[in-house]
């Protein structure tokens, strides 16, 4: 018997289960998740499915959401989840055509079919409008609203439809020649060892035990570089820079291995674990990680530290402060205190006796949300999202605060990491800059370094990292930059503040 609420929905027919995990899955990549791990750690049968579902939704984002607003869907549904929809309708236009299911969701999606084919016609898709914008650039320039007939207009529209085509083909080939360039781009699988758990040496020999064959570490990058993109199917290596990671090729899944779920190994990017090794918290000190979730860098924070002192891990979003707890839990990580509040809130400066502790942090960990334009499984599909003006000003926003926040209401921090997994200039870069405008104390020390508001923007990794951040910013040489092509991990931007001795 169903259970029929009064708004007549349908609780005991369920939307099949494909649907509602792509639908999960798309919204966590959309906000910064890993597209392969995620559909991995789904569980659903149909990977394929699932990976293909989420990657037109994706693709096809833009339409979707004219689709919805011109429709007015969620408007007049608005008890159907966004990327629901989404899924929903890319199946029905863009994948199988069709839907299964009896469910509310879907049933509402089919009844909008027609309107929605008839909506989907009027969209401009890049080449499908050309004729139309040609005719109104021939309108708007030369006052012909028909096509013309006279001589001198004939030719002046033949070359205004070449430039407009040649626009087209070149625009279209940068897009496919960038499209190879990231189809390329084939990351190893990296793992870091959890110290808590084990040494490296130990996880080494348990693998060699299980018939990996371990290759040493060239003593140059670049033949570190040849290695790694070079595994063989049974090999495996140890990280040129990070002595607890571990380098595996691409193809390797570990999520049924037993190391991985008893927590002894995290499947953690190279470029992700920067930001922990190298803010280098000493053991017994007082750190803070300000956008802790979903857990992957406090945990690695809290090795480093070897459950000794205390690592405080703030996330704002109940959802995600979830997921954080849980990763810790896992990760044996007893030196760290969650909280669920906004990083913005805590204040060494606040009158309340629950921020006491803030005057005592010694080492911050800035990694706030952003566009996540670096993530190498997310370059191809987030194309034309990571350029969405609109967002990325928000998010800059977030970002400038966060960081300015970090460096002026801890008295007792002696280094701030400031980090992104994005590519853009905007979110790093710049960010840095704006920041050190902000604080407006600037003198040079003894040693060249920068020094604004008591803290040295220091240049980490000197002589043994050799990509950099953007020249055409004052203190780009100071930042680090990891490129996808040539250091084969995520695009990930970090700059290392440290505070001067007589601050």
């Amino acid at each position: 018997m169903s259970n029929i609420s009064r708004n007549g929905f349908v609780h005991s027919i369920k939307v099949p289960r494909i649907y509602k995990t792509a639908s999960l899955i798309a919204q966590k990549v959309y906000e910064g998740g890993s597209l392969k791990d995620l559909v991995y750690k789904s569980g659903h049968k149909n990977i394929k499915g699932v990976y293909a579902l989420v990657v037109k939704a994706i693709q096809y984002n833009h339409e979707l959401d004219e689709l919805m607003k011109k429709s007015k869907l969620l408007k007049n549904e608005s008890r159907l989840q966004p990327w629901l929809a989404k899924i929903l309708i890319t199946e029905l236009f863009f994948g199988k055509k069709e839907l299964k299911g009896e469910s509310k969701p879907v049933q509402t999606i089919l009844n909008y079919k027609k309107n929605l084919e008839k909506l989907l016609k009027k969209i401009n898709f890049n080449l499908k409008n050309t004729c139309s914008k040609v005719h109104k650039l021939l309108k708007d320039e030369f006052n012909i609203v028909g096509f013309p007939n006279r001589a001198w207009s004939l030719i002046c529209a033949v070359i205004v439809v070449n430039i407009i085509i040649i626009s087209y083909v070149w625009r279209a080939y940068k897009q496919e020649v960038n499209d190879e360039k990231n189809d390329d781009i084939t990351k190893p699988r990296y793992v870091r060892v959890n110290t808590l758990y084990n040494t490296p040496d130990e996880i080494i020999k348990k693998f060699r035990k299980d018939g990996w064959t371990f290759i040493p570490v060239p003593n140059d990058y670049f033949e570190f570089i040849k290695v790694i993109s070079n595994l063989g199917d049974d090999s495996f290596t140890k990280d040129f820079h990070i002595k607890e990671l571990l380098v595996f090729p691409s193809s390797v899944q570990f999520y049924e291995n037993e190391l991985y779920q008893n927590g002894s190994i995290l499947l953690q990017d190279k470029a992700s674990c920067l930001p922990a090794f190298l803010l280098k918290p000493t053991p017994n000190s007082i750190a803070l990680d300000m956008c802790a979730a979903p857990g992957m860098k406090t945990t690695h924070l809290s090795a480093i530290m070897r459950n000794k002192g205390t690592v405080y891990a703030s996330e704002m979003d109940p959802n995600r402060y979830q997921v954080l707890c849980d990763l810790i839990k896992n990760s044996g990580c007893n030196n760290v205190i969650t909280l669920n509040i906004d990083a913005l809130k805590l204040n060494a400066d606040a009158n309340d006796s629950q921020m006491e502790w803030c005057k005592d942090v010694e080492y911050i960990l800035v990694d706030p949300s952003c566009s996540g334009s670096g993530i190498v499984d997310r370059m191809n599909i987030f194309e034309g999202e990571k350029k969405n003006n609109k967002r990325i000003k928000k998010l800059c926003g977030f970002q400038f605060k966060l960081l300015l926040h970090a460096l002026t209401k801890f008295p007792n921090a002696k280094r701030v990491v400031y980090s992104t997994c994005s590519v853009l200039a905007e979110e790093n870069e710049k960010i840095v800059e704006d920041v050190l405008a902000k604080l407006n104390e600037s003198t040079p020390d003894d040693e060249g370094n920068e020094n604004f508001l008591n803290f040295n923007l220091v240049e980490p990794l000197k002589d043994v990292w050799i990509r950099r951040g953007s020249d055409r910013y004052p203190h780009g040489k100071y930042c680090i930059f990891s490129d996808p092509e040539h250091d084969l991990t995520n695009g990930f931007f970090i700059a290392v503040f440290e505070r001067t001795v007589n601050g």
